[in-house]
């Protein structure tokens, strides 16, 4: 007789097809870090919308792929992280059913992250999120999750020369991103406001100290976040960041 009772048994595959190895995958050295990962994997529900998890965000997608990827803005979309899969089986070790995850450690001075997944090749946004936008700067259609706790927020340089750039005002204010980057044209960058009086918008930029403000309207102001000032050849106030 078959014993009734189950267990669950989790197989991890590192997919590496399109994408260096993926940042949430413990160190192997470090056995509390491994512990905490491989209860967040154990305590997945099952498929759904994007959760947080303590300090992490999981993602989860179906399991009939040959590969499910994940890029988010803070990192320019350019890299692509592989999703991993669990298997759950039962007490004679059959499969009883399967998904895939990402598990994504929360970014320092991030509220919320956009992303995108690309599935077989192909991009798309998460079918299990119902909080996706259209960016306007990209012309792309992005699902975002939005992190319920707040976090201190600055502007700052993240992975891969891309600039966090953070204002905190009002709500429903048009704000605006320029500087010698875009040659101080004013409606290039509209910054996305993830949050009530909150506003981001992540920018890949080259190695080199760059000059800029925001706008609504026709006002300009600098960045509050950021103490670094200094005036310009044309007698203008900017706040200043250097990506190295």
């Amino acid at each position: 007789m078959k014993r009734i009772s189950a267990f669950i048994g989790v197989m991890l595959i590192s997919t590496s097809v399109f994408a260096a190895g993926s940042p949430a995958v413990p160190d192997p050295n470090d056995t509390d870090e491994r512990y905490v990962y491989n209860n967040t994997v154990l305590e997945i529900p099952g498929i759904g919308a994007p959760y947080e998890s303590d300090t992490s965000v999981v993602f989860t997608a179906q399991p009939d792929s040959r590969f499910t990827g994940i890029a988010f803005d803070f990192e320019g979309y350019k890299t692509i992280h592989p999703f991993h899969i669990r298997k759950n089986k039962d007490a004679d070790g059959k499969v009883t059913d399967s998904l895939m995850f990402y598990i994504l450690e929360r970014p320092k001075y991030i509220q919320s992250v956009s992303y995108r997944l690309i599935v077989d090749g192909l991009w798309t946004t998460d079918p299990l999120n119902p909080d996706r936008y259209y960016d306007e700067n990209t012309g792309i259609l992005l699902s975002r999750f939005t992190f319920s706790s707040a976090t201190p927020a600055e502007t700052l340089v993240t992975k891969r020369n891309t600039v966090r750039f953070i204002y905190k005002g009002t709500t429903g204010q048009k704000i605006y991103l320029t500087g010698t980057f875009t040659n101080w044209d004013p409606w290039i960058y509209e910054m996305n406001e993830t949050a009530p009086g909150f506003y981001e918008l992540n920018l890949p930029l080259p190695a080199g100290t760059y000059y800029y403000n925001y706008y609504t309207g026709m006002n300009a102001f600098t960045d509050k976040t950021n103490p670094k000032k200094v005036y310009t050849d044309d007698g203008r106030i900017a706040s200043v960041i250097t990506v190295k």
